[in-house]
């Protein structure tokens, strides 16, 4: 999961700090910020994905950009890890995916796992988080770097098994 998201950066050429708005607009997609009261197809935290591929991500006004990136990246995970096998199966489909998912569906827990690790791999990939932890001297300089909160940083560096390079 983790090469899949490094190597899909590095084939769309995004780099580790980049903006992830233009990547977002490069792949036909659109970005919506959403407040508190929404549709129920305009979920903030979701993607919804038309047939022919174009996509909108959904956000919520109230959380920070950090987190707003996350989201992004998570969702971009759903429509590269997710989308295509739904292609495979029926060409005409489209996809909807959640932050809300029935927890009693091991299915939907897990593609939410796998759009979560694929987003930390996708904006911290391992060896330049290695090297930022190297040089940047404390987990919140790396976290500013690739432009997520600390937790997340932290959770990388859990999930890297990096925590003695601190």
């Amino acid at each position: 999961m983790h090469d899949f998201a490094e190597k899909s950066a590095e084939r769309l050429g995004f780099r580790p700090g980049d903006p992830i708005e233009p990547l977002v607009a490069k792949l036909r997609g659109h970005i919506n910020l959403r407040s508190p009261t929404f549709a129920d197809d305009e979920v903030p935290e979701s993607i919804r994905v038309a047939p022919d591929g174009t996509f909108q991500i959904f956000v919520s006004s109230m959380t920070s950009a950090e987190r707003n990136r996350f989201t992004i990246a998570h969702e971009l995970g759903h429509l590269l890890l997710h989308f295509p096998l739904i292609k495979r199966i029926d060409e005409g489909a489209g996809m909807v995916a959640t932050r809300w998912v029935d927890e009693n569906d091991p299915n939907q827990k897990r593609a939410e796992w796998e759009a979560n690790w694929f987003a930390a791999a996708f904006l911290m990939p391992a060896t330049a988080f290695q090297q930022a932890l190297a040089t940047r001297g404390s987990l919140k300089s790396v976290a500013n770097f690739f432009g997520v909160s600390a937790r997340a940083a932290e959770v990388r560096l859990e999930t890297l098994g990096s925590a003695e390079l601190i």
